[in-house]
Parts: structure tokens; sequence; C-alpha cells
């Protein structure tokens, strides 16, 4: 039997609640317009639209605390050139949640990990500090209000790395848009609501081939049944893509 601290055939997380409220365990209320809140972890004042059933609000810096402490390193020291079975292993770690705003820093990180081990170049230290950098940067429910899934910004984030891409570049700007707007394509054709595994292996799909057709690095993708299906709330059950088959929807 699991203990309280394990996911059936992941092993280990942190203490904390796996999905919902940070702190309890409660689902999320999004509200219409954001609102000065105090964080509950730092106690900082920032503008949020989302508050769990109980009152808590945890400030996307703190929800994805110790990214580059705990996933850079795992990156660095991988073989792996399935972006998509790296993926899977940097979300089983313990500091990773069912949702959260780590996915939009992990989607770039992977990639450009599973770019290097395919013989893409740059200094992939270099080039997961940049990524890092940029994906704290993606706000939290990006997706319900924004229009715009982090995971997508975390694929875009992706190729403006390897670019060098930015508001003044003629010649790169581009590029990461486009692939940005196929992930975005994906996503809406695949349907909601959130689950922030499900669009991160989308967006990796999408980004692997998008690197093969741009830039003619191939990167292998192999077959993912999805592990996380009791502990989403908003699982869409045999509609994803991923839905392990002959399983039915749990209750």
């Amino acid at each position: 039997m699991a203990g309280c601290c394990e996911i059936p055939g992941r092993g280990t997380r942190k203490r904390e609640p796996f999905t919902g409220c940070l702190l309890c365990g409660k689902p999320l209320r999004y509200e219409l317009i954001a609102v000065p809140r105090t964080c509950a972890v730092c106690g900082e004042e920032k503008l949020s639209d989302a508050v769990c059933e109980d009152g808590h609000f945890v400030c996307s810096a703190c929800h994805a605390a110790g990214l580059d402490e705990f996933f850079v390193p795992f990156l660095l020291r991988s073989a792996e050139k399935d972006p998509l079975r790296l993926l899977e292993a940097v979300m089983a770690l313990p500091q990773v949640h069912m949702h959260g705003p780590e996915h939009h820093a992990i989607v770039p990180c992977v990639l450009l990990t599973a770019w290097h081990n395919n013989g893409g170049e740059g200094d992939l230290k270099k080039l997961l500090s940049a990524a890092l950098s940029r994906g704290k940067q993606v706000p939290g429910g990006t997706c319900g209000y924004w229009g715009v899934c982090g995971a997508a910004a975390g694929a875009g984030i992706f190729l403006s790395v390897l670019t060098g891409s930015n508001p003044l570049n003629r010649e790169a700007w581009p590029i990461p848009m486009e692939l940005t707007s196929r992930c975005l394509k994906r996503l809406a054709e695949v349907g909601g609501p959130r689950c922030c595994k499900r669009t991160s292996r989308l967006c990796i799909r999408e980004a692997a081939a998008f690197a093969a057709e741009r830039f003619g690095v191939e990167m292998p993708l192999g077959e993912i049944a999805c592990t996380y299906m009791s502990e989403n709330r908003e699982c869409i059950g045999t509609k994803c893509p991923f839905f392990p088959a002959g399983k039915e929807r749990e209750a």
C-alpha cells in the first residue's frame, strides 16, 4: 500500500496536496477580477483572481519555488532523447503538482534538453537558465483568462531561447509565435477544461514536430498513457489523447 506521501506507480512526493490548494487541497475558485491578495506562504501581496474555498492564496512564485534546485540538475544529468519520456520523468518528481505554473518552465526546459541530447547546438546549462527565467514570468491562470495556455507559451519559450528571439529581432520574432499558434490550435481541438499534464504533452509533440521541420533536429516521440486521471478533478477521460485504452473515467 502506498504511504501518505506516495502516488501509486510514481513513488514519493512532498507532503503538500498534489492538487487544488497548496495548503489544504480544496478546489480553487476563479473570480472575474483580480484583486490584491496576501500569499499564505511568503506574505507578499500580489494581484490574483484565484483563491481556494477556504480563502487561501499561494502566489505563482511560491507554487513553483525551487525549480532550478530540483529539476535543472535532473535534466543536466539526463541522456534521454524522447522529450515526452523526459517530461513524464520530470512531472513525477516530488515537487511537481497536478496543476501549476511550474509546468510553464518545465515544457521549454524539457524540450531544450531533448534538443541537446539529439545533437542540437548550444550550451545546455545556459539554455536552461534562459528558459527558466522566461518560464517563471508566465503568469498562472493563463489558460482560462488570457486565452494563452502556459504550456503553449513554454513551447514558444523553447524556440525564443534557441533563436534569440526578442521584441526587436525582426528575423527571429515570428518563429516562436508560429509554434505557439500551432500549439494553441491543437489544444483547442482537444478541448478543456484545464490539465497541465495533457497540455504539456500536446505542446511538446507540436514542438518536436516543428523542430524537425524547421531545424532538422529529430526528437523521437514514444506513446504515453496517463497515470494522473484519478487525481485530476477536471479529467476529460476518453476525450484525452493520453487516456489509457480500456480504462473508464473514475468518479
